[in-house]
């Protein structure tokens, strides 16, 4: 198996993975996936599928859509539900998305990618470690002394990616990096399943507590701050707030955790889309591509995969991977998500400067939010 060649290589197959290989699988393209586990395989996540993400799985094949409907009964969402300073605000969002556990999502997509992707040669248990550049393109050796050459490699394997970071010469920001726990609990009370809940205090402003019903009757439920802002430990924190919160406790009285309670990086989007060069494109996570509103990465992680598959295919059809050519990459990513990055950066920094903003802009949403149905 050692020494293949592949005219695009994929690193990991998750949402913008798989999203990479399956808008290439009707392309002449010889395309390789690899994944570090096998499938299927957890990951933590808020599990909410919002209206980028589902759009994106419509231009890739609108069969995708009815087809995850019907295979993975998700959950629809039309409500918004925001608990802060002992008030209670509702918003209709009917065109927000789904509930479906990543578990579940990433198979889908996996199915799908081995299913209909002929052209895509995948690896599971086959971790790609380092990354050298040749005169043709780009040498990948995996963590089981496989070597493989690639002339265009997409980069998407997630937040604590090295590659990515070596590729592109850029460092991990830890003022503009996140983190997040997140556990599955049954029993817990006054669940909505049509509700995604987001609940603020003062102490750990403007971290957040999410509670997110799944399609079983349990609940997503977990914390996110950014990391310079955190005082203590995440679970600490996390366990302290629903002890101690009047209702919360109440809710939680006699519920029980399914699932360890797990953490992850959440590298948020500052509006930079540096992440191309000479015969390489870098997607999701990996490239810093998670809102930093809210702090969800599925939708723009399959964006980015459904861009960066086209400029590689372009890239291979006119034997071209410089730069310049994969900027177009860049480009398409900035048109796509760019205004919402720059609006939801400014709004981020003006309500952590003026907390009283934040009750002021969910007072008037609540007062006029019919106008948003």
């Amino acid at each position: 198996m050692s020494g293949l060649n592949f005219d695009i290589a994929i690193i990991g197959a998750g949402p913008a993975g798989c999203a990479a290989a399956l808008t290439l699988r009707n392309s002449n393209c010889s395309v390789a996936l690899f994944e570090k586990s096998s499938f299927p395989r957890n990951k933590i996540c808020g599990d909410c599928l919002c209206d980028r993400s589902i759009n994106t799985l419509k231009d890739i094949n609108p069969a995708y859509f009815d087809e995850f409907l019907a295979t993975q009964k998700p959950l629809r969402i039309s409500t918004a539900e925001i608990e802060y300073q002992n008030h209670s605000y509702r918003f209709d969002i009917k065109h927000f998305g789904y509930n479906c556990k990543r578990l579940d999502f990433d198979n889908f997509l996996f199915s799908l990618v081995q299913r209909d992707a002929k052209n895509v040669s995948v690896f599971q248990n086959c971790a790609i470690r380092r990354v050298e550049r040749t005169e043709d393109g780009l040498k990948l050796y995996a963590k089981n002394g496989e070597v493989f050459f690639t002339k265009m490699l997409l980069v998407c394997c997630g937040a604590s990616s090295k590659i990515s970071r070596e590729l592109t010469g850029s460092k991990l920001d830890k003022s503009n990096l996140g983190v997040a726990v997140r556990a599955y609990y049954s029993g817990v009370k006054d669940l909505k399943s049509d509700t995604i809940e987001f609940h603020f205090k003062k102490e750990y402003y403007p971290g957040y507590l999410w509670i997110f019903p799944m399609a079983d009757g349990t609940a997503n439920v977990g914390f996110g701050c950014l990391v310079k802002d955190l005082n203590g430990d995440m679970r600490s924190v996390f366990q302290s707030w629903i002890a101690n919160d009047d209702a919360l406790k109440q809710r939680f009285a006699d519920a029980k955790s399914d699932s360890p309670l797990v953490g992850g990086l959440i590298p948020h989007n500052i509006d930079k889309y540096d992440c191309f060069g000479d015969n390489f494109c870098v997607c999701g996570d990996a490239a810093n591509l998670i809102d930093p509103i809210t702090g969800g990465g599925i939708g723009n992680a399959m964006v980015s995969g459904y861009y960066a598959a086209q400029v590689a295919e372009k890239c291979v059809l006119k034997g071209n991977f410089s730069k310049t050519e994969t900027e177009e990459y860049s480009k398409l990513l900035r048109k796509r998500i760019g205004r919402d990055t720059h609006n939801h950066l400014l709004f981020g920094k003006m309500i952590m400067k003026h907390r009283w903003l934040l009750s002021m802009c969910l007072k008037m949403l609540g007062k006029f939010h019919h106008l948003f149905h």
